[in-house]
């Protein structure tokens, strides 16, 4: 019994001892930064029975990024053919966890034209602190539209 006493508070000591460790996970990863496309990626299925399936592929070059400010602000340019500014946010679909970037475009210039609104989603596949992926699948009565966005920092 004289013995219980000292192993009790040795265990105790112990167990608050190692139980109680700084985590030393940096916390989430953050969307904001500068991020330059590495690829962009888009399958169309064709329009009606007739029309044939169109795949491009786009490789950045060092002109091109995609800068996400903490105001949750977009300024993104890919090439000559693709210049815009949005608001984004991000959501989190309560089902699945899955994050999802929302762009309301203000300006966006693409293929030779100049939009003044707009809007498009992105599920977030794959954010770490080097490597973002986005993709976009949308369903249309002309066919279906894949793209997957690939960005590094």
């Amino acid at each position: 019994m004289k013995n219980l006493i000292p192993i009790s508070l040795i265990l105790i000591i112990a167990l608050a001892l190692f139980s109680c460790h700084k985590d030393h996970d940096a916390g989430p990863t953050s969307l904001v930064g500068n991020w330059a496309v590495v690829t962009d990626s888009t399958y169309i299925t064709g329009i009606g029975v007739h029309g044939l399936p169109s795949i491009k592929k786009y490789i950045g070059t060092a002109a091109d990024h995609f800068d996400f400010t903490s105001n949750s602000k977009l300024y993104a340019r890919e090439g000559t053919f693709l210049v815009d500014t949005a608001d984004y946010t991000i959501t989190t679909d309560n089902l699945t966890n899955e994050q999802r970037i929302n762009l309301q475009y203000s300006y966006i210039y693409s293929y030779g034209s100049t939009s003044k609104s707009g809007s498009s989603s992105f599920d977030i596949r794959t954010l770490t602190d080097h490597s973002l992926v986005l993709t976009n699948n949308v369903l249309t009565p002309g066919g279906a539209f894949y793209e997957t966005l690939t960005l590094q920092k």
